[in-house]
């Protein structure tokens, strides 16, 4: 059943806007939701399809995008960010205590990816609402199977692919926290770094056309802020654009052998210490995947298996 009555919903541009030919893709999604979800009403921002006369791969200026950004807050039900780009973490600069606080009492759903994944953890960190990391024109029918029950507060399952650890004794559970490792490691890394109960989440990551020097740096963040020392456990999806071709898989194999040796003290030091920092990988959840695609209640809840069976929900 679901925990709030979701009447209204909102796509919304906060970063780089879609090309005229996704409209019908737009559409398509509006249609699944309304239906999918008995929506009394579903609006676009004017911003969808816009470009910024001075900056021209962000839709609109800072200020407009975020005085939208705090109308539909106040409004809406559902509040979807349809592309990634860059540019939504100019809306940190704008948005105050008292939006979050309206956040935190009306708790709207956020869905987005990419590049919304700094609000998505800002929202996160702020209000304490789960937000879910999910690429909303990817919705299509086999995915609202499952993302349809999770926003309305069913558990949903997925299946992971393999071990970089030895597997856990048993399940373990925490909280999602993440999206795009790039994205997520700039939120962190602020003058006055926000603080999280590390213990107590799981880190889910993803990534598109990052090299193994800019990984190691990106590990070196994380290593930096703590993260790897407290997470309760990793979940790494492609971290790259993903396609069939043999190029990928390579850089995909090369990537997570990179992982675990930059890693190996931690995962040693921790396995000693009766803490083991379990990491699975997952196949389905990066850019340009289409079917099953993972969607993550970022806040909620998720509980993992040996046998590396997925289980979310929206409620911790």
């Amino acid at each position: 059943m679901a925990e709030k009555t979701i009447e209204r919903a909102s796509f919304i541009a906060p970063s780089t806007c879609l090309p005229r030919t996704a409209k019908s893709t737009l559409n398509k999604t509006s249609h699944l939701l309304k239906h999918g979800l008995g929506l009394k009403e579903v609006y676009y921002s004017p911003y969808l399809f816009s470009s910024d006369e001075q900056i021209d791969h962000v839709t609109a200026s800072a200020e407009a995008r975020s005085e939208h950004f705090k109308k539909v807050i106040r409004e809406y039900d559902l509040i979807i960010s349809v592309a990634g780009g860059t540019g939504a973490e100019d809306l940190a600069f704008k948005i105050d205590k008292k939006d979050y606080r309206v956040i935190r009492e009306r708790r709207p759903i956020f869905i987005g990816f990419s590049d919304f994944t700094f609000m998505l953890s800002e929202i996160y960190y702020f209000s304490r609402v789960p937000v879910v990391y999910f690429p909303s024109l990817k919705l299509g029918k086999s995915n609202s199977k499952k993302i349809l029950p999770l926003i309305q507060g069913e558990e949903i399952q997925y299946q992971g692919k393999g071990w970089l650890t030895p597997p856990p004794k048993r399940r373990f559970s925490g909280i999602p926290i993440g999206g795009n490792l790039s994205t997520f490691v700039n939120f962190l890394n602020r003058q006055t770094p926000p603080q999280f109960s590390w213990k107590r989440h799981i880190l889910f990551i993803e990534d598109v056309q990052i090299d193994v020097e800019d990984l190691h740096r990106l590990l070196a963040a994380l290593r930096r802020h703590r993260v790897l020392d407290r997470i309760r456990g990793i979940v790494i999806g492609s971290l790259y654009a993903y396609n069939k071709n043999s190029n990928y898989r390579k850089n995909q194999r090369d990537a997570l052998k990179f992982i675990v040796t930059y890693l190996k003290d931690i995962i040693m030091r921790r396995r000693k210490q009766g803490r083991p920092l379990p990491i699975l990988t997952v196949s389905n959840f990066g850019h340009n995947i289409f079917r099953n695609l993972m969607a993550v209640p970022i806040g909620g809840r998720v509980t993992i298996f040996k046998s590396k069976k997925i289980f979310f929900r929206m409620k911790k």
